[in-house]
């Protein structure tokens, strides 16, 4: 058979067999863009705070930080640890221009969502600074918002609905901020223009000490949202001075 008689569903067939069947970190072919063994490698995020999905020894409603200072959002799904072979997937795909390695831990976020959470019908994304587009050529939290689309409207076509939320100071680049410059970031940073629903979904790469997506929230209930959910790929673990 010549490639111009292929079949529409025989083309995907060889489109998924190139690019999906393949492990994308030892390209060990099998099902999937994650082989058993490189799965192993990744540390899930199991005992957290059932709140801000901070890592935990036990399993917890509040950790004691959202018990000192309540946040904005009031959930956080992030299935695995920020560390290892999942924190090498993310740094490669965000500073080394490949972001295809984002694929096998948003089909794992992908999963713990449909476990877990209502789905609501907008997504914002947390922003990209300007500096950080020029640098990488491509921002990372629409790469997710794109990936996840995708996944889930198979099982709720509704969703997905975009909610644009844009930075008051572009140029900004938060990577580029110490612990302590994050934790003095504000709601007032960031501005929503249009009507917001009650449930809004906020999606970010990494949670690092919470700060931005304590800060989108805030400006997220301030529009009229009455419920944050936060997806990530991953929770940094708990480190001393960690706010969320």
């Amino acid at each position: 058979m010549t490639l111009p008689n292929l079949s529409t569903d025989k083309l995907k067939q060889v489109y998924k067999s190139l690019l999906f069947n393949q492990c994308y970190i030892c390209d060990f072919r099998g099902e999937g863009t994650l082989c058993n063994h490189c799965r192993t490698l990744l540390s899930d995020n199991v005992c957290h705070c059932q709140r801000c999905a901070r890592p935990t020894p036990i399993y917890i409603e509040e950790c004691g930080e959202c018990q000192r200072s309540q946040p904005a959002f009031d959930q956080v799904i992030a299935p695995l640890q920020y560390e290892g072979l999942c924190r090498m997937m993310i740094s490669k795909a965000k500073f080394e221009q490949q972001p295809h390695l984002l694929r096998p831990l948003i089909e794992l976020l992908t999963e713990q969502i449909l476990e877990q959470s209502e789905l609501a019908s907008h997504w914002a994304i947390v922003p990209t600074s300007e500096s950080s587009l020029k640098q990488r050529g491509f921002c990372q939290t629409d790469f997710m918002r794109q990936q996840l689309i995708a996944l889930l409207r198979k099982h709720h076509p509704n969703t997905g609905q975009i909610l644009t939320i844009e930075r008051r100071n572009p140029g900004q680049a938060q990577h580029n901020l110490g612990r302590k410059e994050r934790t003095k970031l504000s709601h007032k940073q960031f501005h929503i223009a249009t009507t917001v629903p009650q449930h809004v979904v906020l999606i970010d790469d990494i949670i690092t000490t919470g700060s931005t997506i304590q800060a989108c929230s805030q400006a997220l209930k301030l529009a009229g949202a009455e419920r944050v959910t936060v997806w990530a790929l991953a929770r940094t673990p708990e480190q001393t001075g960690d706010l969320f």
